[in-house]
């Protein structure tokens, strides 16, 4: 044999691979093949277009002999930015990975992603499996299957991209025109209670406007969101989306929406990025419109007005107060002090500083006499840490009154909580139990966010810092009164990153100068008034503020409305 090499005459080729699955021609090759179809609207147009799509891929793939059709995956009016909502687009990746397609057949790229990145992590994803899944694009003749397209591919879907973002632009500019033009486009499909009347308009439903009515008179008369969804459900009053369910969040964009009292806001949000579509709430980013009486209301402005307050409201909270007016007392010593609820979020700083200022209190002028000793201060109690001292603790989450304070008030089971925005003072008076503001007079910690909420803003304090601030008790014949200065307080922190103890600090001025000089003691915290009137009127009744006082319907007449609607279904 010379060692020269033989070929073994064993080895035989018995059948050649069939051109089905070999072939250089894809398109001849045995493939399962489905078809993916978006339309980025819901309407009517967008919907027929959807049909004809669907219809044209079913004849498409039958006409290639050695494909079988396994369906087509659909994603209507949602947008091909993003991939996030594309409920179709996953399920067809899902199959994709589970071996049950081999093609993709769509219109074109831009109809597939219109996000570079979105569209080309797709196909080398497709790409990547075993067997490669590809993705044909027929208006652009292009077979990611094929070498050498990446680069057509990429360019496509760069085009793709950017006419999204044209068009995006074209949008924002178009409704910045017809905003500053007086035009609003005002969508009802769910917006309960009103229909479309032309391309800018609305015009009230009746029925549905009679579901937002008896919404506002419940909501009005101290029924909260939970109650209402409820009793809605009961009286099987439809939705704006025609279920007869309702939730506390419907309940609550009802009573917020300002289209109700016949106005208009436009541009409450603004898109962030194109492709993302998230969108934050405009707090100034954008110019925000608004036109009053753009429509026929179905509640006043006052009404809706109130509403937005009450939502603000804890409801839960066992000292909410639905009836509560901003009223300020104009006599005695606690003249311009404002009775609080505990629970009422609806109003800011701003608002009870803007109460204090339209109730003209009037103002008295107190001369009072003090001995002046020279060299002579008063000396401030607060730095020698007595533990039965009177005291108030104010957190972000309510107040705390030590027994030290409990005790000035003997014999006391209610209390009110006053304010005086202007000069930073909080009282506590007696109350009986009928007083809709009146709390438990005792050394618990009281739960009052809404409060303290207003407090904090009032005074700039730091939001996860706590106060304590000592009592000044009033005591004359059978009148008492406990008035805190906010403006004098020592305060706790903590540095929760290291997880250490409150830390107590107190301001430096108070060891700077130690304490007051008798005058400018006594000219605090209302001492000089105190001194200077006969009678202190500690029990006078607050009076209503022009602007903030509201009449809703009494419980009565709203549960007649609410019997007038069950005969009415009934």
């Amino acid at each position: 044999m010379g060692g020269k090499l033989v070929k073994s005459q064993k080895l035989k080729i018995i059948s050649e691979i069939d051109p089905i699955y070999d072939s250089k021609d894809w398109r001849l090759k045995k493939l399962r093949a489905c078809a993916y179809i978006r339309v980025s609207t819901d309407s009517h147009d967008q919907e027929n277009s959807l049909k004809n799509q669907r219809a044209h891929y079913e004849k498409f793939i039958a006409q290639f002999p050695n494909w079988e059709y396994v369906g087509i995956f659909a994603d209507e009016g949602i947008s091909g930015t993003s991939v996030r909502n594309r409920t179709g687009f996953r399920q067809m990746v899902e199959a994709c990975k589970d071996g049950k397609i081999d093609l993709i057949v769509v219109k074109e790229v831009s109809r597939f992603a219109r996000n570079v990145i979105d569209c080309l992590n797709t196909v080398q994803e497709l790409l990547t499996l075993d067997p490669p899944v590809g993705i044909y694009f027929e208006n652009n003749n292009l077979n990611t299957l094929d070498a050498g397209n990446k680069m057509f591919l990429t360019m496509f879907a760069m085009f793709a991209e950017l006419e999204s973002e044209l068009k995006s632009k074209s949008v924002l500019f178009g409704l910045k025109e017809m905003y500053e033009g007086e035009r609003y486009l005002c969508p009802a499909m769910n917006l309960l209670g009103y229909d479309k009347d032309g391309k800018y308009g609305l015009k009230i439903e009746p029925e549905g406007a009679k579901t937002v009515r008896l919404i506002y008179d419940l909501f009005l008369s101290g029924y909260s969101e939970k109650e209402i969804a409820s009793l809605l459900t009961e009286l099987a009053r439809p939705t704006a989306t025609g279920k007869l369910e309702w939730s506390k969040t419907a309940v609550a964009g009802i009573c917020g929406n300002e289209k109700y009292c016949g106005d208009i806001l436009m541009q409450k949000g603004y898109t962030i990025n194109f492709l993302t579509h998230q969108v934050r709430r405009n707090t100034g980013q954008r110019r925000i419109f608004y036109e009053t009486d753009h429509h026929e209301a179905i509640v006043s402005r006052d009404e809706h007005a109130r509403a937005l307050l009450l939502l603000k409201a804890n409801h839960d909270s066992p000292f909410f107060n639905h009836l509560y007016e901003v009223k300020v007392i104009r006599r005695g010593l606690l003249s311009g002090f404002i009775p609080m609820n505990l629970a009422f979020g609806g109003y800011d700083a701003g608002h009870y500083l803007g109460a204090l200022v339209m109730a003209r209190v009037p103002y008295k002028n107190i001369e009072a006499e003090v001995a002046h000793i020279s060299g002579v201060k008063r000396v401030r109690r607060e730095l020698f840490g007595d533990k039965d001292a009177a005291i108030a603790t104010i957190s972000r989450f309510g107040i705390t009154f030590s027994s030290g304070c409990i005790s000035l008030l003997k014999e006391t089971a209610c209390v009110e909580v006053l304010l005086h925005p202007n000069e930073r003072l909080l009282a506590i008076r007696r109350a009986t139990k009928r007083n809709k503001n009146a709390i438990p007079w005792n050394s618990h910690a009281i739960p009052a966010r809404e409060l303290s909420h207003v407090i904090y803003e009032l005074m700039g304090w730091q939001r996860d810092w706590k106060y304590k601030v000592t009592a000044n008790y009033f005591t004359k014949a059978d009148e008492q009164v406990i008035i805190f200065d906010l403006n004098c307080c020592e305060f706790r922190f903590r540095n929760s990153a290291r997880g250490d103890k409150p830390t107590r600090a107190i301001p430096s001025e108070w060891l700077s100068e130690f304490g007051d000089g008798l005058p400018e003691y006594m000219m605090l915290c209302r001492r000089a008034l105190a001194n200077g009137l006969d009678k202190w009127d500690i029990d006078a009744a607050a009076s209503a503020v022009e602007a903030f006082d509201f009449k809703p319907l009494s419980r009565s007449e709203v549960e007649k409305r609410i019997s007038e609607m069950r005969e009415h279904d009934g």
